[in-house]
C-alpha cells in the first residue's frame, strides 16, 4: 500500500544532537537497526538545513545504479555524488560548481582508478567539487544507507570533510561507524537511534493513518511486534498492511482494530521475513514450528533436523544467526521463543497450514523413532499430534509408531488439566479427530461441556460445525434419527451451536440464517432464539435462554424468570447465561457478549475511554444487527454527547436497524440530544411520550433503561417542567419498584429524583459507592446536593467524577448548581506535567500539522486545555500564528527548549 512520507516522530532529541554539529567539518554517524528511522531523520535534517539557508546534499551510495549499470569500480562514490548534484543543480548551481562538475566527470572513469597518480588527481578534484558546493557558506553532506559500500563511504566522507562540510552518515554496521568516527580530530560523534517510546508509537500510527488510534490499537500492535515494538519501520509496515486488509478502520471518531483476537502478522515483504527466507533454507519452517508449539527448546533441534532431513550443525548455525538477527530468544534453560509474535504469524502464513501440520506429524514420528515414546515424551508428543490434527487430518495414530493417538491425547489432557485447562481442551479436541467411532459421542459430549466451562466458544463453534455432519445436516436442522441416543446428541449439538453463535457473533455456526418461520417443534427453541437474535434484533430473556439450552443442563427457577434483565435494569446476556447454566458456564473473555459486558461495566464504573474502545471494536468486528451491537451504539452515543461531541453522538445513534431492541434506552439518548440542542419544549414533549411507552414496555417485562429515562426526565422537568410532569414521573417511578425486596440503588435514585428526597439520594450514594458505579453515583451526588444543608462535599464529589469521565455537560451542571447554592468548588489540576514540557510537546505536534483535537488526543488533555496552552504561548512569545510559534521554538525563544 502506498503511503505518503511520514514526518519525523519521536526523534527530536536526536535531531537536536545533530544540530549541534552543523557548520563544523566533522562526521556525525546516525546508527540504528533496520527500520529505526535513519532515513526519516536525515530527511528532517535536510529540511531543517534548507529552512535555515544551509546547503544540504543527500547522496545515496550504492554499488550499482539502475541507470548506469555496475559501478563497483567507482571506489570514491563519485558517480553517486554527481547524480545528486545534477538533480539539485537548479537550487545549488553556479559557474564554479558547473566547472568542478565537468572536471570531475571527465576524470571519473574505470581507467583512472587503475593508476595511483590519476586516482590521486581524481581525489583532489573530488575535494574541490565539495569546496565548490560549499562555497563561502555552511554545507552539509548526508550519506544514507551506506552499509553495502563501507570503503566508498569513507572515501566520500573524507573528501567532503577536507572541503569543510559537515558529513552525516546513516548506517547499521558498527564497523562503519567506528571507521568514520576515527577521522582526525573530529572523532566520536555517534547518534544512536533506540526504540521509540510508547507515546511516540501512538503518535506515529496517528500520523500514518491520519486519525487518532483507539486506545487498544497501540498495545495490540506493540504486543504483536514484541522486540520490534519501538521500531518505526516495523510499525509503519504493520499499519500499512492492516489498513490495506481493512482491519484498521475508522469507527466512532478513532482508528479501530477489527477482529483483535485474530493473529497479526508482519507483511510478507518485510525485510526481516525476506532475509530469513532468502538466507536460511528452513528458517521460516523453524519459526513457524516454534510459534505453533507450546514449547520448543535446543534439545528438540535433533528431532527437528531429522524431520526436515538436514544436518544438526546447520540447524545450530541457523539458531545462532536467527538469535543474532533478533528473531529468536534463547532462555537459560534452552527454551526458544519468538522475539516478535508477528514474525511467527508471518512464518506460519508463509509455510502454510498443510505443510506445518505435516511437520508436526513428522516431528512426532521422529520422537517415537528415537525411543522417546509416550512414557518419556508424553506432553511433547501430544503437542505435536494436536498441531498436526486440528485441521481435520485423520488416521494419524497409524503413522506415529503405532501409537493410539486418541488415548495418548486424552491421557496428556488429563495430566495438564489442573494447570492449563485451555491446553487440555485443545488436546481433547485433537483426540476427537483420532478416536474410534464408538468413542466419538462420549468425547464430543465431554468436549462440548469442557469448552463451555472454560469459555472457549470460538473452538466450540468449530467443533460443532465439524461434528454436525455426523447427524445428517447442520446442527440447527438435524434430520430424522431413529436412535434415541443420536436424537439426544443432535439436541445437544443444536444447543451448543446456539451457545457458540451467540458468543462469537457468527450465525452460520448454528446453521441458521434468517429467523425461522416454522413452529418451535420443527426448529427447536435454540434455533428460534438464534434466529430472533440475528434476524429480528430481539433480546432474549432468562427463561427463553434456559429452554434453548436445556439439553446442556440449563435451568430457570421461577424467581429468575420474573427478573428477565439482571443487573439493575441493564441488559446483561452473560449474567443470563450464568444464571441458566450455573458453574458449567465460563464467562467469555472475547467476542461480542464479552465486549457488551465491558461496555456496560465501563460506562457505569466511569471507565468511559475503555467502554468507547470496546464499542468501536464490537462495531468494527461484528457487523450483524444484534441487540448487543445496538446497546454498544446507544451507550457510545450517550458518552459522546456528555463530552459535547454531538455530531459524533448523532453518528453513533444513527437509525435503528429495523425494530429497536431497546426502545427505552434509545429514547433516553434521543431525549438527551434534544436537550443538548436547546429544544426545551420538544424535549419535555418527547419525554412524556417516551415515558408512557417505556412504562407500557415495563409492564410487559422490558425494563431496560427505564430508570435512566425517568431520571433524565426528572432533571429536565425540575428545571423547566410543571407539577404535572413531576406527578407523571412519580407514577412512572413505581414501575421500577419491587415491594417484595429491599429497594435497589437504582430504585432509590428514581425515588430521590421523583420525590426530591435527600435521604433516598444519600442511601443510593452509599450503595453505589460500594458497587463502584461511578456514573450513577454522580447522579446521586447531584440529587443530594440539591437538597442537602451543606452542598459543598456533594458537589465536589460530583465534580471529581465529571473530571474522571470527561463529562463536560456534567461539569457545567455542577458549576451551575454550585453558583445557585453559593458554593465555591476546589480548583483541579488536569495534569502534573510542567507547563514548559507540555508547551514544548504541543509545538512539536504542531510542526507535524496536527489540529488541536489531534494534539489533545495524543497528550491526553482536553481540547480546551490545548487552546489555553496555545494562548499562553502566543502571549509569551508575541507570536500571532502557528508558523511564527514554530519559528520562535526553533530559535530557542521558549524557556527550556
Amino acid at each position: 500500500m502506498s503511503r505518503e512520507r511520514v514526518g519525523l516522530v519521536g526523534r527530536h532529541q536526536e535531531l537536536t544532537a545533530i544540530g549541534v554539529h552543523l557548520g563544523r567539518p566533522v562526521p556525525v554517524v546516525v546508527r540504528g537497526p533496520r527500520g529505526a528511522g535513519k532515513t526519516a531523520l536525515l530527511e528532517e535534517v535536510a529540511s531543517d538545513c534548507r529552512d535555515r539557508g544551509i546547503r544540504a546534499l543527500t547522496v545515496e551510495l550504492t554499488s550499482s545504479s539502475p541507470a548506469s549499470g555496475d559501478e563497483t569500480w567507482d571506489l570514491f562514490g563519485v558517480q553517486a555524488v554527481l547524480r545528486s548534484l545534477r538533480a539539485g543543480f537548479t537550487d545549488l548551481g553556479g559557474s564554479r560548481l558547473a566547472t568542478a562538475l565537468a572536471a570531475v566527470n571527465q576524470l571519473c572513469t574505470p581507467a583512472v582508478y587503475e593508476s595511483p597518480v590519476t586516482r590521486a588527481r581524481l581525489l583532489h578534484q573530488f575535494q574541490r567539487l565539495f569546496e565548490s558546493f560549499r562555497g563561502a557558506a555552511t554545507a552539509v553532506v548526508l550519506l544514507d544507507d551506506v552499509d553495502a559500500v563501507p570503503a566508498t563511504v569513507v572515501a566520500t566522507a573524507c573528501a567532503a570533510l577536507r572541503a569543510g562540510c559537515t558529513v552525516i552518515v546513516a548506517c547499521d554496521d558498527e564497523t562503519v561507524a567506528l571507521e568514520l568516527t576515527a577521522y582526525g580530530e573530529a572523532a566520536g560523534h555517534v547518534v544512536e537511534l533506540g526504540p521509540l517510546k510508547d507515546e511516540y508509537v501512538r503518535e506515529l500510527i496517528a500520523v500514518t493513518a491520519r486519525q487518532q488510534p483507539d486506545q487498544a490499537v497501540t498495545p495490540a500492535l506493540q504486543a504483536a511486534l514484541g522486540s520490534l515494538a519501538g521500531n518505526p519501520g516495523a510499525v509503519l509496515a504493520l499499519c500499512d498492511l492492516l489498513l490495506g486488509q481493512g482491519r484498521l478502520t475508522h469507527v466512532g471518531g478513532a482508528l479501530c482494530l477489527a477482529d483483535p483476537d485474530a493473529p497479526i502478522a508482519l507483511p510478507a515483504g518485510h525485510w526481516l521475513v525476506q532475509r530469513i527466507a532468502r538466507t536460511h533454507p528452513f528458517g521460516l519452517l523453524l519459526l513457524a514450528l516454534i510459534a505453533d508449539s507450546e514449547w520448543f527448546g535446543m534439545d528438540d533441534l535433533v528431532v527437528f533436523a531429522d524431520a526436515v532431513a538436514t544436518e544438526l550443525d546447520a540447524c545450530g548455525r541457523t539458531i545462532d544467526e536467527l538469535t543474532d538477527l533478533g528473531a529468536l530468544r534463547c532462555a537459560p534453560d534452552g527454551g526458544l521463543t519468538l522475539a516478535a509474535p508477528a514474525l511467527g504469524a508471518a512464518a506460519v502464513a508463509a509455510v502454510g497450514r498443510d505443510e506445518l501440520c505435516a511437520l508436526h506429524l513428522a516431528f512426532a514420528r521422529h520422537l517415537v523413532a528415537r525411543g522417546r515414546g509416550a512414557a518419556h515424551a508424553l506432553l511433547p508428543l501430544a503437542d505435536h499430534l494436536a498441531g498436526g490434527s486440528l485441521d481435520g487430518a485423520t488416521g494419524v495414530g497409524n503413522d506415529v509408531g503405532g501409537l493410539d493417538a486418541a488415548a495418548l491425547l486424552e491421557h496428556a489432557a488429563h495430566r495438564v488439566q489442573p494447570v492449563n485447562p485451555t491446553l487440555a481442551a485443545r488436546w481433547r479436541r485433537a483426540a476427537l479427530t483420532h478416536c474410534a467411532p464408538t468413542d466419538h459421542a462420549r468425547l464430543l459430549t465431554g468436549l462440548v461441556r469442557e469448552l463451555t466451562r472454560i469459555g472457549r466458544y470460538d473452538w466450540l463453534g468449530e467443533v460443532v460445525a465439524e461434528a454436525s455432519g455426523a447427524y445428517g445436516g447442520t446442527a440447527g436442522h438435524s434430520t430424522d434419527v431413529q436412535d434415541s441416543t443420536d436424537v439426544q446428541d443432535s439436541r445437544e449439538l443444536t444447543a451448543a451451536a446456539c451457545l457458540a453463535a451467540l458468543h462469537t457473533g457468527i450465525p452460520s455456526l448454528a446453521g441458521i440464517g434468517d429467523a425461522p418461520t416454522g413452529p418451535p417443534e420443527a426448529a427447536g427453541a435454540a434455533a428460534l432464539l438464534v434466529g430472533r437474535w440475528f434476524g429480528a434484533n430481539e433480546p432474549f430473556r432468562t427463561a427463553e435462554l434456559a429452554a434453548a439450552l436445556a439439553p446442556l443442563g440449563a435451568t430457570c427457577d421461577p424467581p429468575a424468570a420474573r427478573q428477565p434483565l439482571p443487573g439493575d435494569g441493564w441488559f446483561d446476556p452473560v449474567g443470563m447465561f450464568e444464571s441458566a447454566l450455573g458453574p458449567a458456564y465460563g464467562a467469555p473473555r472475547h467476542g461480542p457478549l464479552a465486549l457488551c459486558r465491558r461496555i456496560v461495566d465501563g460506562y457505569r464504573r466511569g471507565q468511559w475511554d475503555d467502554a468507547l474502545s470496546a464499542a468501536r471494536t464490537l462495531t468494527a468486528t461484528y457487523p450483524a444487527a444484534t441487540p448487543v451491537r445496538e446497546l454498544a451504539r446507544l451507550l457510545a452515543a450517550e458518552m459522546c454527547m456528555c463530552r459535547d461531541e454531538l455530531d459524533l453522538a448523532e453518528r453513533w445513534l444513527g437509525e435503528p436497524d429495523g425494530r429497536s431492541a431497546f426502545p427505552t434506552l434509545r429514547s433516553w439518548v434521543e431525549m438527551g440530544l434534544l436537550a443538548c440542542r436547546g429544544q426545551a419544549e420538544a424535549t419535555l414533549a418527547f419525554g412524556r411520550r417516551a415515558c408512557a411507552a417505556a412504562v407500557r414496555d415495563a409492564e410487559a417485562g422490558d425494563t431496560a433503561g427505564l430508570h435512566l429515562l425517568i431520571i433524565r426526565r426528572a432533571f429536565l422537568a425540575s428545571t423547566c417542567g410543571t407539577g404535572d410532569d413531576l406527578a407523571e414521573i412519580q407514577e412512572a417511578a413505581r414501575a421500577c419498584s419491587c415491594p417484595a425486596r429491599e429497594p435497589s440503588p437504582v430504585e432509590l435514585l428514581v425515588t430521590a429524583v421523583a420525590h426530591n428526597s435527600f435521604p433516598a439520594a444519600r442511601a443510593a450514594a452509599a450503595a453505589l459507592r460500594t458497587k463502584g458505579y461511578r456514573t450513577e453515583l454522580a447522579t446521586a451526588y447531584l440529587i443530594a446536593a440539591r437538597t442537602a444543608d451543606d452542598a459543598r462535599p456533594w458537589l465536589g464529589a460530583a465534580d471529581e467524577i465529571a473530571e474522571q469521565l470527561g463529562d463536560t455537560r456534567l461539569r457545567r451542571y455542577v458549576k451551575s448548581l454550585a453558583r445557585a447554592r453559593g458554593v465555591t468548588l476546589p480548583r483541579r489540576t488536569t495534569n502534573s506535567r510542567s507547563s514548559t514540557e507540555v508547551e514544548t510537546r504541543i509545538i512539536q505536534l504542531i510542526r507535524q500539522g496536527m489540529t488541536n483535537r489531534q494534539i489533545a488526543a495524543v497528550i491526553r488533555f482536553s481540547e480546551k486545555s490545548v487552546e489555553r496552552h496555545l494562548t499562553r504561548l502566543f502571549a509569551k512569545t508575541g507570536c500571532r500564528s502557528r508558523l511564527d510559534l514554530i519559528a520562535a521554538y526553533e530559535r530557542g525563544v521558549l524557556a527550556g527548549t
